[in-house]
C-alpha cells in the first residue's frame, strides 16, 4: 500500500486519466479498499481510495493486507467501502483470531466509523483565517477538509443506528472499517494470519481478506515520549450517567493508546478512587503497557486547588501517601493561563516551607512568559510559544518547560477540520526537540461550557464544539473521546454503553507516540541516519517554521509511513532500551537538529528582507533609467 498522502485533486485527475472510477466493477454493489493508518478519508474520497489503497473486493485478485509491527506495537489499517450505484444500506466485518502465538498472539478490535459534516470552520471572528489551531498563513483549504469526515470509532459489537442511521454507505460514496492489531510486548517474532469477510447486511460478500502479520524482534518501548490529557469525572456523570464504570475503561483507554489520564485531584478521595490506574495495576496483558503506572499526575489541575492556606495545604498532604511509589511526576498545577497571577510563586514558597511536600511535589504553570522569570519548577508553554531551545534554556536554570496543546505550522493541531497527520507529526516533534511531556487541554469538552460557551452539544452530531468570549470557534477542540452512553436530552442519541469511545485523532495521536519509540531504537544504533530521516519528514517545527506557510510535513521530502519504514530498516538490536537511555538518545537528536535546520526568520527579518528586497529593485530600476537615458543622449549627439 501507497501510504503517502498527496492532494487530493491530484490523486483524483491521476485516477481519472487511469480510466478508473468507483464505478467499475459494475456487477459488485461495491469495491473495497485496504488503506494503511496513516490517511484520513471522507466519504467523497472515493477515488483517494482506489489511488491509495490495495483493492481486496471479491474476485479482485489477492485479498492479502501485509502488515508490519515490533513487539509491544500497535498497528492498523483500514477497510473502505466504496458504493456503486446504490446505497448499501448495512455492512459486516467478521475476523478470525490470529492463527499463531497462543496466549500471546496479537489482537485486532473492529471499529466502524462515524462521520461528522464540517461545514463552516474552526475560526476567530476577530481575526479572519486564524483560529486557535492555527496561524492564516498555515489554514487548512477548505476543499482539504469540508464535507462528511470520520472521527467517532464505534466497536462493531454496538448497534452504530442511534447515532448512525442508514445508509452505511451512500451511493458513490464511501464508509470505513478501523481495524487496530495489538501485539503484546511477550508475543514471539515471526508471521501471524487472520482471515476475514466483509458482507452486506444481506449476505452478499464483497471481500474475502486475509491480514499478513510480520512481527520483528525488536521491542517497541512504551510511552517512549509522555503525552498526557485532561478529563473531567463529572462530565462522565452528567453524560453518562455514572463514573464508576466508565472512568477506569477512560483510563484504560487512554493508557492503550501509549497516553496518561489527567483527573481534577483534589483530595484523598480522589486519589483513592483511581488509585489502580495510578499504580498501574488496572493494566494487565496482553494490552500495552501492562502493569505500567502513571508517568505524570497532577495535583490540583488547572488551579482548582486555591491559593495556598493551610486548608489546601492539609489537602496536598493527605494525598502524599496515595501517591503512587515509583517514577511518577507529581506536580501542582498552581494556575492556568494568568501569568500576572502570584499563585504559583506562593505555592513554590509555601510547599518550599513544609518538610512533607519539599522536593516531592513539583510547582507548575502555563504561562508563555521567558523561563528564567517564573517562579515555578515546570513551565507549561502553549504550542504556538515554545520554541526548540526551551527545554535545554529550562534545564540550564533548573527547571523544565513542557508543551500544551498544538498550533499550525509549528505543531499539529487537535482541530477536526485539519489534517490529522499533524497528531503523528507531534510525536516525531516531541522526539527531535526532546521535549518530555506534551499536554492537551480536554478529551471530553461536550459541554462547551467555558466562558463564552454555547452549552451542551451532541457531539455525534454537532462538529462545532467550542466557543469562547475572544471569538474563537473551533472544531473539536478538547474532545478526543465520544460518550459511548448519552443521557438527557441527548438519551435518544445514546450506544447504551458504559464506556468512552476512541476518535481517529487519537488514532493518529498513538502512532506519533509509537514512531518516537521507533525514533528511539533507530537513533540507538545509527543516530546519523535517523537524523537524516527527522530533517527530511519533518523540515521544520516550532519555531523553525514560518508561519505564513503550510506545515512542512504535508510537503515534505519524505513522507511519514516512508520515515517510518526507513527508521524500521535501521533497527536490529532485538533488546529492550531504558528510558534514561531514550531521553539522552532525544538529548543528541535535538543537539544534532541544531546543526541541520536553521530557525525561521523572525517577523522583524522577514521585513528587513523585504525592505532591502523592495530597496534594491527600486535601485535596479534607477540604475537601468539612468542607463537608458544616458545612452538616448549619446545616440542625440552622434555626428551625422
Amino acid at each position: 500500500m501507497d501510504a503517502r498522502l498527496i492532494g487530493l485533486a491530484s490523486v483524483v485527475a491521476a485516477t481519472l486519466a487511469a480510466g478508473e472510477t468507483p464505478a467499475r466493477a459494475a456487477a459488485a454493489p461495491a469495491r473495497v479498499f485496504a488503506v494503511d493508518d496513516g490517511v484520513r478519508l471522507r466519504r467523497s474520497d472515493t477515488a483517494g481510495a482506489i489511488a491509495l489503497g490495495r483493492e481486496i473486493s471479491a474476485g479482485a485478485g489477492s485479498g492479502d493486507i501485509p502488515l508490519l509491527a515490533l513487539r509491544g506495537e500497535t498497528v492498523a489499517v483500514q477497510l473502505v467501502v466504496v458504493a456503486d450505484q446504490a446505497p448499501i444500506e448495512q455492512l459486516k466485518v467478521a475476523l478470525s483470531p490470529f492463527s499463531e502465538g497462543g496466549a500471546d498472539r496479537p489482537q485486532a478490535a473492529i471499529f466502524r466509523a462515524h462521520y461528522l459534516t464540517v461545514a463552516a470552520r474552526s475560526r476567530n471572528d476577530r481575526h479572519p483565517g486564524e483560529s486557535l489551531g492555527w496561524s492564516a498563513g498555515a489554514r487548512p483549504p477548505d476543499a482539504e477538509v469540508q464535507g462528511e469526515v470520520p472521527d467517532a470509532l464505534i466497536p462493531i459489537d454496538l448497534d452504530p443506528h442511534p447515532v448512525l442511521p442508514g445508509p452505511e454507505v451512500p451511493a458513490r460514496q464511501s464508509s470505513l472499517f478501523w481495524i487496530d492489531v495489538v501485539v503484546p510486548a511477550e508475543a514471539p517474532a515471526g508471521p501471524y494470519r487472520a482471515a476475514g469477510t466483509l458482507t452486506t447486511g444481506q449476505g452478499t460478500l464483497l471481500s474475502r481478506f486475509q491480514i499478513r502479520l510480520q512481527v520483528l524482534p525488536a521491542l517497541l518501548p512504551y510511552r517512549a515520549t509522555s503525552v498526557f490529557i485532561y478529563y473531567e469525572p463529572d462530565r462522565l456523570d452528567s453524560r453518562l450517567g455514572t463514573r464508576a464504570t466508565a472512568e477506569p475503561q477512560l483510563w484504560q483507554l487512554l493508557h492503550a493508546h501509549h497516553i496518561d489520564a489527567l483527573p481534577p485531584l483534589r483530595g484523598a478521595s480522589d486519589l483513592a478512587r483511581v488509585h489502580a490506574a495510578l499504580d498501574g495495576s488496572l493494566y494487565r496483558r496482553p494490552g500495552p503497557g501492562p502493569g505500567v503506572g502513571v508517568g505524570v499526575m497532577a495535583l490540583g489541575a488547572y488551579g482548582t486547588l486555591g491559593a495556598p492556606g493551610e486548608e489546601s495545604l492539609a489537602r496536598v498532604e493527605e494525598m502524599l501517601p496515595g501517591l503512587p511509589a515509583g517514577g511518577a511526576e507529581v506536580f501542582l498545577y498552581a494556575i492556568d493561563e494568568n501569568c500576572r497571577s502570584p499563585r504559583a510563586g506562593e505555592w513554590s514558597r509555601a510547599l518550599a516551607g513544609r518538610p512533607a511536600t519539599a522536593g516531592r511535589v513539583r510547582v507548575a504553570q502555563t504561562c508563555n512568559d521567558p523561563i528564567d522569570r517564573q517562579p515555578v519548577d515546570v513551565a507549561l508553554f502553549s504550542a504556538d510559544s515554545f520554541t526548540r531551545g526551551l527545554p535545554g534554556a529550562a534545564r540550564a536554570v533548573g527547571r523544565r518547560a513542557w508543551i500544551y496543546n498544538g498550533f499550525l505550522p509549528r505543531t499539529g493541531t487537535l482541530l477536526l477540520d485539519a489534517d490529522p497527520r499533524g497528531l503523528t507529526a507531534n510525536g516525531w516533534i516531541a522526539a527531535v526537540m526532546a521535549i518530555p511531556r506534551w499536554f492537551y487541554w480536554e478529551s471530553t469538552f461536550w459541554d462547551d461550557d467555558n466562558r463564552g460557551g454555547r452549552g451542551a452539544i451532541d457531539p455525534f452530531t454537532t462538529a462545532e464544539s467550542f466557543h469562547n468570549a475572544d471569538g474563537d470557534a473551533a472544531l473539536g477542540d478538547g474532545l478526543l473521546l465520544y460518550p459511548g452512553r448519552q443521557t438527557g436530552r441527548f438519551a435518544g442519541r445514546s450506544l447504551g454503553a458504559d464506556q468512552l469511545l476512541p476518535s481517529i485523532r487519537l488514532k493518529f495521536l498513538r502512532r506519533g507516540i509509537q514512531d518516537a519509540g521507533l525514533i528511539a531504537l533507530a537513533a540507538r544504533e545509527r543516530p546519523a541516519e535517523t537524523s537524516a530521516i527527522l530533517a527530511r519528514a519533518i523540515p521544520a517545527a516550532l519555531d523553525e517554521a514560518r508561519l505564513d506557510q503550510p506545515a512542512s510535513w504535508e510537503t515534505a521530502p519524505q513522507g511519514l509511513a516512508d520515515g517510518r519504514a526507513a527508521l524500521r530498516a535501521l533497527i536490529t538490536r532485538p533488546d529492550a532500551i531504558a528510558p534514561a537511555e531514550i531521553i539522552s538518545i532525544f538529548d543528541d537528536l535535538a543537539a544534532r537538529r541544531r546543526t541541520l535546520v536553521p530557525l525561521a526568520p523572525t517577523p522583524r527579518q522577514i521585513k528587513v528582507r523585504r525592505w532591502l528586497a523592495t530597496a534594491g529593485i527600486a535601485t535596479a530600476i534607477t540604475i537601468a533609467l539612468l542607463l537608458a537615458r544616458r545612452a538616448q543622449t549619446r545616440r542625440a549627439v552622434r555626428p551625422v
